[in-house]
């Protein structure tokens, strides 16, 4: 083993250690070498990983984006139909009273698209498993025997 461990001192790998210790005794230039390299790849992963977060924004938002309905065709039309919803509603109750101009008022104001908007459901559905003697913790520990 000593041969070899002579060898490697004497040969020319260890020609720049001894030459980067004769030159930098206390490994200032190395040290600052590595720590600019370590930061300057962090800064290039950063800017990458931004890119790529910001690039799949916007094709989640241009997948998500709600679709124009192409029954009304500008915002216009959209307050023209709350105003009828809103006459034929005081007419009924005018004529009526009660909750027959409700339930007509607030059917209309649904298929116009003037009532509250339904949640979205994440159509998710969680199953609880049973305890079986499968996974219970108790049983898959060995028992090491009495020696």
């Amino acid at each position: 083993m000593i041969p070899l461990i002579q060898l490697l001192q004497t040969s020319a790998l260890t020609e720049g250690a001894k030459r980067m210790a004769e030159t930098d005794p206390h490994g200032w230039t190395l040290t600052l070498i590595a720590v600019t390299t370590v930061f300057s790849a962090l800064v290039i992963l950063f800017a990458i990983f931004t890119l790529v977060g910001k690039i799949s924004m916007k094709m989640d938002e241009r997948d998500t984006a709600p679709k124009p309905k192409k029954v009304r065709s500008s915002k216009a039309a959209a307050g023209e139909d709350e105003a009828v919803a809103a006459a034929i509603a005081l007419a009924l109750e005018a004529e009526n009273g009660g909750e027959i101009p409700v339930a007509i008022s607030t059917a209309l104001a649904m298929y116009l698209g003037s009532g509250g908007v339904h949640d979205a459901e994440p159509f998710i559905i969680t199953i609880k498993r049973k305890p079986t003697a499968w996974a219970n913790p108790a049983l898959n520990f060995r028992k090491n025997p009495v020696k």
